[in-house]
């Protein structure tokens, strides 16, 4: 990466904001107090605004529902606090408020914001926050605050800031940017979540379509990315790393009573424990480290029916009952609640399960976003405070967001004594003023705040080191676990923790003790031979957690880093065996151990030094991988994996030497060959030398399984005698149907003959359903023209399933697409037989001449807005009249949505997981099933892969790295492309969810509608009550009848996902802005109309361009029919392209703009749809995209 330009670290800068005159002050506290714009425009569906008015404090307090012996209490609310999105505190309980003015959009460039700290305190210990200070403002977009060394670390993208008040006057006068290049893309996915963890780093959380290059500016270097996930900043060596990668938009992350990590995440499953250097299942994308081959669960046993978390707490304080400590409890902003979850260790992680609400706020407007437990031991809850219920609300009415409104609770336990005072801090609350000896013993407070705050203030002191002794004696006493744990913790805090303390914590008999050793011995990155020795150590330990953290310990010397491999800093002579030496000690602890995350970890530890010699790894599995099973099992498949992603066909050798060397029953060769067939898809890696006596020693095995997939493996090595042994098995009728479909997978990859025509005559059988099914996506990859016209021929024979499947094949190359339309043609097939998915792939060929005769054959596919929006009230009114068969609705659903979604653990995985998304209210599913195109889910995009040898598929992508592509399909079919066999990749407009399902009967529709919604599973009987609040008191699909013009075409949630992370600058205007799925002969349509005659509409957004490569944008413009306008592209405020666009032919025109000049930085993009006569000024865009080398994009990302 180029240089960056060392910025000036240290500013004085003023905090007072010019003030506009009408603008209030505060009459107590002086500070500008905002108020609201009116609202724009408001969507329906799930996304619909609350039903109910706002409350004042006092009515939406006694509306809560706790459980009995909790009360509410109100620390502040407006206008004292307004728009609350982080909260922490300083040693003397004064509550830290930041305060999120200029959501979402934030301030235009050279403008201040209104974003601002405020500290708030409550001075006469009734509970009440009666002071209140504005620390500092002018800030845009800020998320995230903790209180230490002597200042307050300060998050607004893309900077995190240390501020310091270096006069005593409550006002920051210093800023210093210690970290810059967190992204921008999504605003409400940006940094956040800061949290003091156990090893004394600043933890923070962060949303996966926001991506991070953060970089520190006084010494620049190699940046740390990030996306979804966990980071930690060091604040003494100014180090940021990734702690663990993964889940989707987590908002906060806490920490429990052992140092375990949580986080709560929207859309997926709701709860994680994250493990240090773990990778874990995602809302979308990959993590930058492509060679882990799987990805960690989340731990939960149940869904919620609404789900968008925010904040996380594992309660450890001492105002509630003891059985309340270790409570989990999630803020869930589109339930309007607070959820608990009780903890179970399971192994080195855990089990979470419902234990019902905490709190129910029976309130629209309450937003919980953090829960933490104060300094008086109750939990605290920041309440935002919106009708709005999701960020598309924010997107589509960003002026629209309340301003005014925004509460702090104390959720305090009364018990009998209803009303008794809870003072908010304990009086004359002073950490800072005790003794080095007196923080020392609050380590054993029972509260957590307590604990965590003695921590920071002494690691913090100058002349810790010279207490050294006070803290290695609490450490060896025999007081609390908690007090124990958090004196080492001090001490690693400190930069105490020596040989001395980490053997001492290495040898007790508490597990958390031993398990932090561990985890320390590997912070500190040093290889001796006594660290050795304790490592070898704790690796014999019975324990799972202190077995995982050894693992850590070895991936942080091998690795360098927790989550990416980084340049180790040790010379591999000794660091290979050392790792080696401990791991092996380790899985003969472990080797029968079915936990979880071990084996994950372990192979994060070995991964990198892996290839450095491949020999050694190689033999060693050879003379002693079969002692360890199964988990050496589960490494030598991820070994064989690594050796194919290499791309050395010698590495295949080594593997097939190591498979000679064994018994052929030994039961570690199933484990070598999966990784062989695996690591091979795509594509091939023939071996160089002759396999035949091999594959005949593997195809006599007394194990079956090796048998199994050695056929496998000859057939795609083209062995006859391996693919006549799998043709047989597929023949077979004696088989099980589970075998059959084995060996037809087996021939995935295996273009001969032979294989595709067993394929077709099976195909076109009378077997069952899934043989059949599968067997024509296993012809899919077969190639050979005539496929497609054979395989049609049994079309009349066909059931519906077979039929999709043929379909969908027959849109994968051009001579397949040209028999299915002669098919067509000539009546052989009836057009209302092919499938909906089928049709919008013909209809968006990028073929035009396929594009004409598809739309000749099957007219135009979307409608229209307003005509969508009519079948959506048709149907709404056909699926309340009339009688519910909820088995029938689950039976249709198997065959429709359960091809693609999940339902209480019931489905596939390509599509959201509806237990918990999209099915909130009627009007919400409606607006999905009728038209799923409206709104498209980041990471749910249909993506398009063109390959070199001439096919077109498409779906989810769930994987795309170096060495190959992955598309996962309806019934969780998956395609993998190898990466040298793609020509281009596109995100269509559309979503992967076909439309068409309102097309069959009403009765099954009516029936189908009510299952997704109130499935027995969700344990709602659908009683009337019930009924009446999933269809709500009036319908939110009809348009407005005072919305004029093209306005009623859409809404402004399909508005601000035309183009994700692109905002558009566009008031409205006679009808605009629009989005139109069709419009001026271009699909997926936006228009735009400028502000006036002098202030142009436009698109913006901040983007990192890649350092290697050229990168071009390009898109297309049209004017409308009467009218004219220029276009202008701004790229950092400079002005690089303007033209006139006209309404004389061509109508379109296509704009190419090279972006290689600002490669490898961060820039911000604004296209202008400007004024020339104010005269129908209106702007029409398409295809908007970056082309960076061979992938095309369709809509731009962040590179």
């Amino acid at each position: 990466m180029p240089s960056l330009p060392v910025l000036a670290l240290t500013a004085v800068f003023l905090t007072a904001l010019p003030l506009v005159a009408e603008v209030p002050r505060h009459p107590k506290f002086g500070f500008p107090v905002y108020t609201n714009a009116p609202s724009g425009r408001q969507l329906a569906g799930q996304h619909k605004p609350a039903d109910n008015p706002a409350y004042s404090p006092e009515e939406a307090r006694k509306r809560f529902t706790l459980l009995p012996g909790f009360e509410a209490r109100l620390f502040a609310s407006e206008p004292e606090v307004v728009n609350p999105v982080a909260m922490t505190w300083d040693d003397r309980g004064r509550l830290w408020v930041v305060e999120l003015y200029e959501y979402p959009l934030g301030t235009k460039p050279g403008e201040k914001g209104r974003d601002r700290i405020k500290v708030l305190e409550d001075t006469d210990g009734d509970g009440r926050a009666d002071s209140v200070k504005v620390f500092a403002d002018g800030f845009t977009l800020a998320t995230g605050i903790l209180v230490a060394n002597g200042g307050v670390y300060f998050g607004a993208a893309p900077n995190l800031y240390f501020l310091e008040d270096t006069n005593g006057d409550l006002v920051a006068d210093k800023q210093t940017i210690v970290q810059t290049g967190f992204g921008l893309e999504d605003r409400h996915e940006l940094l956040n979540g800061f949290t003091w963890g156990p090893d004394g780093q600043m933890y923070m959380t962060h949303g996966v379509f926001t991506r991070t290059q953060a970089v520190d500016p006084a010494q620049p270097g190699e940046p740390v990315l990030l996306t979804a996930g966990v980071a930690r900043f060091q604040p003494k060596t100014r180090r940021m790393e990734i702690f663990a990668e993964g889940t989707s938009n987590p908002w906060g992350v806490d920490f429990d009573a052992r140092g375990n990590a949580f986080v709560s995440a929207c859309v997926i499953d709701h709860f994680f424990h994250l493990a240090p250097g773990g990778l874990y299942q995602r809302q979308a994308g990959q993590p930058p480290y492509p060679y882990a081959y799987d990805l960690l669960p989340s731990i939960v046993d149940h869904k919620h029916s609404m789900a968008a978390y925010a904040g996380v707490n594992i309660y450890q304080g001492d105002q509630y009952p003891a059985e309340f400590r270790g409570m989990a409890l999630q803020g869930n902003i589109h339930d309007n609640a607070i959820h608990r979850d009780r903890l179970t260790a399971r192994g080195s992680t855990f089990l979470a399960s419902a234990d019902g609400d905490f709190l129910r706020a029976n309130d629209g407007w309450f937003m919980p976003v953090s829960m933490q437990t104060g300094p008086d031991g109750a939990v605290w809850v920041m309440d935002w405070y919106d009708k709005y219920p999701c960020y598309q609300n924010a997107g589509a009415d960003p002026e629209g967001v309340d301003r005014e409104r925004g509460r702090i609770w104390r959720i305090v336990w009364a018990g009998d004594q209803p009303g008794r005072p809870v003072p908010s801090r304990p009086a004359g609350l002073a950490l800072a003023q005790r003794s080095t000896v007196e923080l020392v013993q609050t380590l054993g407070h029972s509260n957590v705040w307590h604990r965590r705050m003695a921590q920071r203030i002494l690691s913090e002191r100058p002349d810790i080191a010279s207490q050294k002794s006070v803290l290695f004696t609490r450490l060896k006493s025999s007081g609390s676990e908690d007090a124990r744990l958090a004196a080492l913790w001090t001490l690693f805090s400190a930069g105490l923790a020596d040989d001395v303390v980490l053997d001492e914590a290495a040898d007790t008999s508490v597990p958390s003790l031993r398990m932090w050793a561990a985890r320390f011995t590997g912070e500190n990155n040093r290889i001796t031979e006594r660290v050795h020795k304790r490592l070898e150590l704790l690796a014999t330990d019975e324990n799972p957690t202190v077995l995982a953290a050894v693992a850590t310990a070895l991936r942080q010397f091998s690795g360098g880093s927790l989550t990416v491999n980084t340049p180790p800093g040790h010379d591999i002579a000794v660091l290979g065996p050392a790792v080696t030496s401990v791991a092996e000690k380790l899985l003969g602890t472990a080797k029968a151990s079915t936990d979880r995350d071990l084996p994950f970890l372990l192979w994060m530890a070995l991964e990198p030094n892996l290839l450095y010699d491949p020999n050694i790894t190689a033999a060693w599995f050879q003379e002693k991988g079969e002692r360890y099973l199964p988990m050496s099992g589960k490494l030598a498949y991820k070994m064989v994996r690594r050796f194919c992603d290499a791309r050395k066909d010698w590495l295949v050798d080594k593997t097939l030497e190591i498979v000679q060397s064994l018994d052929s029953a030994s039961p570690l060769i199933p484990y070598l060959l999966d990784g062989l067939i695996d690591g091979q898809r795509g594509k091939a890696l023939a071996p160089t030398k002759p396999t035949e006596a091999l594959l005949q020693k593997l195809l006599s095995s007394s194990n079956l399984a090796t048998v199994a997939k050695a056929r496998q493996l000859g057939a795609l090595w083209g062995d006859v005698g391996a693919l006549r042994a799998l043709l047989a098995r597929v023949d077979n009728t004696a088989l099980q149907e589970s075998e059959r479909l084995e060996a037809i997978q087996g021939l995935r990859n295996q273009r001969g003959e032979e294989g595709r025509r067993a394929l077709l005559a099976l195909a076109g059988s009378d077997a069952s359903d899934a043989l059949r099914v599968a067997a024509i996506r296993v012809l899919a990859e077969t190639g050979n023209d005539e496929t497609a016209r054979q395989l049609l021929s049994h079309w009349k024979a066909m059931t519906p399933a077979v039929r999709t499947a043929a379909a969908q094949l027959s849109t994968t190359r051009g001579a397949w697409k040209r028999a299915l339309y002669n098919a067509l043609e000539r009546g052989e097939i009836a057009k209302a037989d092919i499938p909906a998915t089928t049709v919008r792939s013909l209809l968006g060929s990028q073929n035009p001449d396929e594009r004409e005769k598809a739309g000749r054959l099957f007219g135009r596919f979307q409608a229209s807005g307003p005509e969508i929006l009519q079948r959506i009230a048709a149907k709404r009114k056909v699926v309340i009249d009339g009688p519910v068969d909820l088995k029938a609705g689950h039976e249709l659903a198997a065959k429709t949505c359960l091809l693609c979604h999940q339902l209480h653990g019931e489905g596939a995985a390509v599509g959201p997981d509806l237990t918990g998304v999209g099915r909130s209210s009627l009007d919400a599913l409606l607006h999905n099933v009728i038209n799923p195109n409206e709104i498209i889910g980041q990471g749910y995009e249909n993506v398009e892969v063109e390959t070199v040898d001439g096919q077109t598929h498409s779906g989810r992508m769930v994987e795309n790295t170096a060495n190959r592509v992955k598309l996962l399909m309806a019934g969780s079919n998956e395609v993998v492309i190898d990466r040298s066999n793609v020509k281009a990749v596109r995100v269509t407009a559309n979503s992967a969810m076909p439309e068409g399902l309102d097309q069959m009967p009403d009765a099954d529709f009516r029936n189908l509608i009510w299952y997704i919604l109130a499935p027995p599973q969700d344990g709602k009987p659908l009683t009337p009550q019930r009924r009446k609040e999933l269809i709500g008191e009036t319908s939110a699909v009809l348009p407005d009848a005072n919305n004029k013009g093209p306005a009623a075409a859409t809404d402004g949630e399909s508005i601000a996902l035309w183009a994700p992370g692109w905002q558009v600058d566009c008031p409205e205007f006679e009808g605009a802005p629009a989005k139109y799925p069709e419009a001026v002969g271009r699909r997926n349509v936006l228009m735009t109309h400028p502000i006036d005659a002098r202030r142009p509409a436009a698109l913006v957004r901040a983007i990192n361009l890649p350092r290697e490569g050229k990168t071009a944008l390009k898109f297309a413009v049209a004017a409308h029919d009467q009218g004219d306008w220029e276009l202008r592209v701004v790229i950092d405020g400079e002005v690089i392209h303007r033209q006139p666009v006209t309404h004389e032919a061509p109508r379109w025109k296509d704009v190419s703009l090279d972006l290689t000049r600002y490669a490898g930085r961060r820039v911000v993009i604004r296209l202008e749809n400007a004024a020339t006569d104010w005269s129908w000024e209106f702007g029409y865009w398409a295809d908007l995209r970056l082309e960076t080398g061979e992938t095309l994009q369709a809509r731009a990302e962040a590179p």
